[in-house]
C-alpha cells in the first residue's frame, strides 16, 4: 500500500523540505500539503518541494476553489503540471467555512463547490480539444459526505475520504464497488494520527481536526457511527474555533473514531484493518496526517512497513 503523509503547515519553508527528505527515506509516496490562508500558500509551498525534493509526489491536500479566482487556481495547476510531469496532483475539497463565512458560498457550501468543479473541468476540457493540451493534473476530491462521495466518483480519480474507521472505508468501498470506472483504488483512506501513549494529551491539532471532521458529518453518519442524539447534539453544539482547548469526558471519542491516537503498538493494530482491507478491496493508497515529532520518524517507518 502506497503511503502519503500530510506536511505540518506552520514549518518553515526549509524543514518542510528536509520533512519531505526524511519521509522519503523511510518510503512515503506522497507529501499532501494543506492549504490554509492566510497562515500558508499551499501551492509556494508545493513549488519548493517539487524543485528542492526529486522522486515524491505533491499534492494539495487541500485546497478550496474558493480561496482563489478559478482562473487563478487553473493556471497555478497546469503550471506545476507541466513543469513537474506526473508529480504534482490536485486535492480539493470544501475548506474553512471560517474563512468564506460572510459569502454566499456558506450557505450551500457543496452546491456551490460543485459548480467550481465543473468549472474548472470545462476549463480543461476547452483546453484539451481545442488547444490539444491534455495538462490538468489529477484531481482527488477530498469529503465524508453522500453528496462529496458521489460527486467525487463522477469528476475525480481519487476519493480523499475524510476518515480512516472501518465504518467510513466500508460505507464508501460499497458505493464504489459496482462502478467500471471507479473501483476501490479510487479510494484514499485519510486519517490524522498521534502516536502518544497517554491518551489524555490529545493535542490541539488532533482534537480540532476530528472535531471539524465530525462537525461536518450528517446526522445520518454520525447515528451511524454508534452516536447518541444526545451525543450528536453535543456535537453539532462544538464550535470551529481552531484556538479552542481539548475538552475531556466522553466527546473524546471523536477523536478516535475519525483518527488513530495511541500508543506505537495501538496504531499498527489500527493499521491492521487498513492491512484487511487492501486484501479484500484492493486499497492502494492510505494518507496519514501524522502528528509530526523529530523522535518519531523510527516509530513512523515501523507503520509504513507494515503497510508497505
Amino acid at each position: 500500500m502506497k503511503v502519503g503523509l500530510s506536511i505540518p503547515i506552520r514549518m518553515s519553508g526549509e524543514e518542510k523540505e528536509n520533512y519531505a527528505r526524511d519521509a522519503k527515506s523511510i518510503g512515503i509516496e506522497s507529501i499532501w500539503v494543506g492549504d490554509n490562508p492566510p497562515i500558508n500558500n499551499a501551492f509556494l509551498d508545493i513549488g519548493r518541494l517539487l524543485k528542492g525534493v526529486n522522486g515524491i509526489e505533491i499534492w494539495t491536500g487541500i485546497t478550496s476553489p474558493f480561496y482563489y479566482s478559478l482562473e487563478v487556481l487553473f493556471a497555478l495547476s497546469v503550471y506545476m503540471y507541466n513543469n513537474y510531469p506526473n508529480r504534482f496532483g490536485l486535492g480539493l475539497g470544501i475548506g474553512n467555512p471560517e474563512i468564506f463565512k460572510e459569502n454566499d458560498v456558506s450557505t450551500k457550501p457543496f452546491t456551490n463547490f460543485r459548480k467550481s468543479v465543473n468549472h474548472l473541468l470545462e476549463i480543461a476540457e476547452i483546453r484539451k480539444t481545442q488547444q490539444k493540451l491534455d495538462d490538468f493534473p489529477p484531481l482527488a476530491i477530498g469529503g465524508l459526505g453522500k453528496n462529496m462521495l458521489i460527486y467525487a466518483k463522477e469528476k475525480a480519480k481519487f476519493l480523499l475520504l475524510n476518515s480512516i474507521s472501518k465504518f467510513d472505508i466500508e460505507r464508501a468501498l460499497s458505493l464504489y464497488k459496482k462502478n467500471k470506472k471507479h473501483t476501490s483504488t479510487s479510494i484514499i483512506p485519510y486519517g490524522m494520527m498521534q502516536i502518544q501513549s497517554d491518551k489524555a494529551e490529545i493535542s490541539k491539532t488532533m482534537w480540532n481536526i476530528t472535531k471539524d471532521i465530525a462537525k461536518s458529518c450528517s446526522t445520518t453518519i454520525l447515528k451511524e457511527h454508534g452516536y447518541s442524539a444526545q451525543m450528536i447534539t453535543k456535537i453539532r453544539e462544538l464550535k470551529w474555533d481552531p484556538y479552542s482547548t481539548v475538552p475531556k469526558g466522553e466527546i473524546l471519542r471523536i477523536v478516535n473514531d475519525f483518527g488513530i491516537l495511541g500508543s506505537l503498538d495501538e496504531v499498527l493494530e489500527r493499521m491492521e484493518t487498513l492491512k484487511e482491507h487492501q486484501k479484500k478491496a484492493n486499497l492502494e493508497r492510505v494518507v496519514l496526517g501524522w502528528l509530526y515529532s523529530e523522535k518519531q520518524w523510527d516509530s513512523l517507518k515501523e507503520i509504513v512497513r507494515l503497510l508497505n
